[in-house]
Order: C-alpha cells, then sequence, then structure tokens
C-alpha cells in the first residue's frame, strides 16, 4: 500500500471521531490487541496507534456490515508494512504510516476472506470478481448498470483500499464496508435469519450464557438468552450466536455426553447446528443436530450435551422463542402461539377470533405425529380435556380452509 496522504488521514480521523463512538449495529466484529507485559517505548506508540486504527476500522465494519469474526492483532516489527490471514490475525509492522484505519480496514476485508481463500479465488474469471452480491451492490454504489468488481488472487478495486489515493472522503470507507459484506455473502452465503430464544421442552428453561463465557440452562426472561441465527450454506445450517461467541464443541469432539460451549467463531463444523423443523409445528419446534459429528443437543438439569439421536425425546426438543416469556404452572393460565389457545387447569380451549367462523379441526399429536385427539367444529366450541394425557410434550394443530396454525403444548 502507498503511504497515505497526511491531509487524507486527518479529515478520516476528524470525521470517524462521532461514527467510532456509536455501539455496533449490525455488525458483530470484535478484536485483542495483544501486548508485551513490560512494552519498550516503541512498543508503547504502536500500540495507541493501533488501537486508534483498529478502533475505528471496527466501528465502520460493525455499522455497515453484518459480519461475525474475533480478530487478533499484533504489532511485529519483522512485518514490512501489514499483513492478515482468514484465522483472523493481523499483524501491524513497525512503519507507522500503516498504522491507520485505512490499512487496518484493508486488511480487516482479508481476515473474512477477501484475497485469502479458495473461495474469493474460485469467482475471480479473468481478472473479475463474478459474485453476484458483490456486483450488484457495487452497481448500485456507482450507478452504472455494467459496472465490474476488478479482482486477482489477493485484491479487489475499486473500495479495496489497497492505496491511499482510493480514499477521498468517508463514503469511501462506509462503500468499501458496503462491498466488502457483499463478497462475505457471496463467499459463505451468510444472512442473519432471525434473533430467539431456544427453550428446552423437557425442562423449560433457555440456553443462556452464564459466567461471560459459559452456556447453561437458565431463564428464558434472562438478555443473556437471545440468540442471533445466523443461516450458512445450507439447508437449515445455522451459526447461534451468543453476544461475541457462538455455540461450540470444546476440541472439536465428536463423543457423546460432551457439555456444550461457547468459543469465538471460526467457521469450523463444530460450530455449525442443523435444524430439524417438526414440519408440522413451523419453524417453532426442532431438534439440534451438529454438522460435525451427526450428534445431538439435548437438555441436561442445567446443561447442554452432545448426546445421541436415540436419548430421551423430550431433552431432545427445542422450542424458538421470539418474545420474553414466563414460567407458568399447569394450575395457571395462559395464551400461547399469539392467543392460539388457552390451557387452563386440564382444559385446552381454542381462542375464539381465531380464524373467524370457519369450520376448524382441532388436532393433538404427540411428537411422533401420532394423533392422541382430534375434534372438528366452531371456534366457540373447541375445547380438549388433557387431564387423560400422559405427561409430554404435545402439537397442538388448528386448521381451516385458508388457515393452519401450530404450537407446542406441554403437558407436566
Amino acid at each position: 500500500m502507498k503511504k497515505p496522504n497526511p491531509l487524507t488521514l486527518l479529515f478520516l480521523i476528524l470525521s470517524n471521531i462521532t461514527l467510532t463512538s456509536v455501539f455496533a449495529q449490525n455488525g458483530n466484529i470484535t478484536y485483542t490487541l495483544y501486548r508485551e507485559s513490560t512494552p519498550t517505548q516503541d512498543q508503547q506508540d504502536a500500540y495507541s496507534r493501533i488501537k486508534t486504527a483498529m478502533d475505528s476500522a471496527i466501528g465502520y465494519y460493525n455499522r455497515y456490515t453484518g459480519i461475525t469474526k474475533h480478530l487478533n492483532v499484533y504489532y511485529n516489527t519483522g512485518v514490512p508494512t501489514a499483513q492478515a490471514n482468514f484465522d483472523g490475525t493481523i499483524s501491524f509492522g513497525q512503519s507507522r504510516s500503516y498504522m491507520v484505519v485505512i490499512t487496518a480496514m484493508h486488511e480487516m476485508a482479508h481476515t473474512i476472506g477477501a484475497g485469502t481463500t479458495t473461495e474469493y479465488r474460485n469467482l475471480i474469471q479473468n481478472g473479475v470478481f463474478t459474485g453476484q452480491n458483490a456486483t450488484e451492490m457495487l452497481r448500485e454504489i456507482t450507478g452504472d448498470p455494467t459496472a465490474q468488481l476488478k479482482g486477482d488472487n489477493q485484491h479487489f478495486w475499486p473500495y479495496g483500499l489497497n492505496y491511499a489515493s482510493e480514499v477521498s472522503s468517508q463514503q469511501d470507507l462506509i462503500n468499501h464496508c458496503r462491498i466488502v459484506d457483499a463478497i462475505y455473502k457471496d463467499l459463505f452465503h451468510e444472512e442473519f435469519f432471525r434473533e430467539c430464544r431456544l427453550r428446552s421442552i423437557s425442562e423449560g428453561t433457555c440456553m443462556t450464557v452464564a459466567d461471560g463465557n459459559t452456556l447453561r440452562l437458565g431463564n428464558c426472561s434472562d438478555p443473556a438468552s437471545l440468540i442471533r441465527m445466523i443461516a450458512l450454506n445450507g439447508e437449515n445450517l445455522f451459526r447461534l450466536e451468543f453476544g461475541n461467541q457462538v455455540l461450540d464443541i470444546p476440541n472439536e469432539s465428536k463423543d457423546a455426553g460432551i457439555t456444550v460451549g461457547l468459543y469465538n467463531w471460526n467457521g469450523g463444523a463444530h460450530q455449525r447446528t442443523v435444524f430439524e423443523f417438526q414440519t408440522t409445528a413451523g419453524d417453532t419446534l426442532a431438534r439440534i443436530k451438529m454438522s460435525h459429528s451427526g450428534l445431538y443437543l439435548r437438555a441436561g438439569e442445567d446443561r447442554v450435551i452432545q448426546d445421541l439421536g436415540t436419548s430421551s425425546q423430550e431433552s431432545l426438543y427445542w422450542e424458538l422463542l421470539d418474545d420474553k416469556v414466563n414460567s407458568v404452572s399447569r394450575n395457571e393460565s395462559v395464551k400461547q402461539s399469539g392467543d392460539l389457545f388457552t390451557i387452563t387447569g386440564e382444559r385446552l380451549t381454542l381462542n375464539r377470533d381465531v380464524s373467524g367462523n370457519s369450520p376448524l379441526t382441532l388436532r393433538v399429536t404427540d411428537l411422533r405425529g401420532r394423533t392422541v385427539k382430534s375434534i372438528s367444529g366452531s371456534a366457540q366450541n373447541m375445547s380438549i380435556n388433557t387431564s387423560n394425557f400422559a405427561g409430554g410434550v404435545y402439537l397442538v394443530h388448528v386448521s381451516s380452509k385458508g388457515y393452519a396454525a401450530g404450537k407446542v403444548f406441554n403437558k407436566r
């Protein structure tokens, strides 16, 4: 990279003061700057400059991308300029000219796969990056319906921040982020899916972060139980984000009985989950299988455990909750599934406003799809006595012409 123009750098530093103080809106990128325990004066100065550059770069990426990554940043006098790898490592050399936001953002693009992955190189054809998302983003930015994102095996342009001369305003840095975000989608086909909580059907508690980096089952109203589900390149394949960390199987173990933990995202199959949604319940109930082992996540008292799919059926099912929920006893009255039905004592009653006055079928099945009870009629008279139901989890199905809904019912 050419030495940045001092006036350009001054403009970028001043214009970014407000931005870097804004909390992350979309992205989830964090970093650790590794320091010597007793730094020299040179190292102290370098750490200060690198921190300023990285804080600013992180501010841009987290505001204008949806990327999740943890970066490990080093000061290494043996590096001529600056360099980065897909594993999230960024190293700054001794030259202060490269300890700036432009360089930091350029290197961050390498950490997310630009110029460092097979996926990226596979999309370079005759000097053009052919990813659909990046191409459409460049055309949106430039207003040119024929614009192409040029590239080689290491870099892309425009907006790759390969040279300081590419940057004349803050908007160029924003456009860099927008292009990188689109490239990332082309490489790994990631998309935000939903925010929710995962409640164990057997325990009635949710996956929750405890003590900063431990995964436990806890209160579903705890803010630490909120999860970001990121759809990956595969059918119902997700990364489960808990703050800055993701659900992880320690040491990539394929053994049954391992307690599930949290770790920084590194893209491994031991951090990828496959949701086996129960078709009769839409996307509200699922078994969760680990991609690398083929084993399932089950609830075990206060822990989440990787185990065989033949374990207790109830402990293998997880309900996806979009809103805060409170635990209730069997004798309390609670409306469920957007007021689909009400449970009072031993009676399940369909709410009257469901599907207007159309004839309805109310059917209760077990988790294997076997019908336990089925009645038909109008919503005003839909009620089932559950006193003879064995304890366990059931699915309640309501259907009529042009209408269908489903919800989990846990008989305790």
